[in-house]
């Protein structure tokens, strides 16, 4: 797999960020292995056109275009088949704690993603003048990758201030305005975040309804709703997200990940992966 990645400045307890940069040469066709993580991340193509994915929905991004992608949330990326040149885009991962423990008043600028994750994913297109500021900022904390982390940490967090600011003014903010049952949505993410934290372990229903406060009958009408999945279809997918993580960073054996991403039975991890990813995992693993 010829796929270089670099990340530079990875998070520590004062900085929880980190800045990355990963070109793909041309004869690989996954840009982006199916994915998540806690932190939210804005992405920036810089060469070339991909197909982006968030959970199951397709963005074509081209060069230039940026995407947001909130916390938790699936993610990947495929090389069209009439894009024969080389890749290159860089993203920040990034927690959004810090600033939401700086904001006096509550979580208003954050309230979206607890109430409206999925609505937050945003394209960031450079032919839109709102668009401007917040791209700006983006490539300025991004122009730092290659400074001495100790002497560009506070220069980052402020920056992620300003393209924060930006992002909730030009579409945050009105996804707050126009929301429906926030403490639904608020609720339901708990469920979520548990899934996210606890993919190696056996989850009941009546556990993660009772997360949320809901009968499970509520609970599963509601999850359904809120992502377009039933709870259980939604955890393994997470599960094998973190599995093609292993299969793509190390070299351990499909039956190990596979009991490391909460699957007993190697069959039935078989067959999950195929139906989620359309290949097999060794397949996945060989590109």
């Amino acid at each position: 797999m010829k796929m270089h990645t670099e990340k530079i400045i990875h998070k520590t307890g004062s900085s929880p960020f980190s800045l990355h940069r990963t070109v793909i040469e041309p004869e690989q066709n996954n840009a982006l292995y199916l994915h998540c993580h806690p932190e939210a991340e804005f992405f920036l193509l810089e060469e070339g056109w991909l197909d982006f994915y968030v959970e199951s929905t397709c963005f074509r991004l081209q060069k230039g275009d940026g995407i947001f992608i909130p916390h938790g949330m699936l993610h990947n990326a495929i090389r069209p088949e009439d894009c024969v040149t080389e890749i290159i885009y860089s993203a920040i991962v990034f927690s959004t704690e810090p600033m939401e423990r700086c904001i006096s008043g509550g979580r208003t600028y954050f309230d979206a993603l607890a109430c409206h994750r999925q609505k937050c994913i945003y394209t960031i297109l450079p032919g839109k003048e709102e668009n401007r500021k917040l791209l700006s900022g983006i490539r300025d904390i991004l122009n730092l990758r290659n400074t001495d982390p100790a002497t560009c940490e506070l220069t980052i967090q402020g920056l992620l201030f300003v393209c924060w600011q930006e992002l909730y003014n030009i579409y945050l903010s009105g996804l707050i305005e126009a929301s429906g049952d926030t403490d639904l949505c608020r609720n339901l993410s708990k469920s979520i975040d548990y899934m996210q934290k606890h993919y190696p372990d056996t989850l009941s229903l009546e556990q993660l309804a009772e997360l949320s406060g809901y009968s499970e009958s509520y609970y599963c009408h509601s999850f359904h709703a809120y992502t377009g999945s039933a709870p259980f279809e939604y955890f393994n997918r997470i599960r094998i997200a973190k599995a093609c993580e292993m299969l793509s960073s190390t070299h351990k054996k499909i039956t190990e990940i596979a009991s490391l991403v909460g699957f007993n039975n190697i069959s039935y991890f078989n067959r999950m992966f195929t139906k989620i990813m359309g290949v097999t995992p060794s397949a996945y693993r060989k590109g």
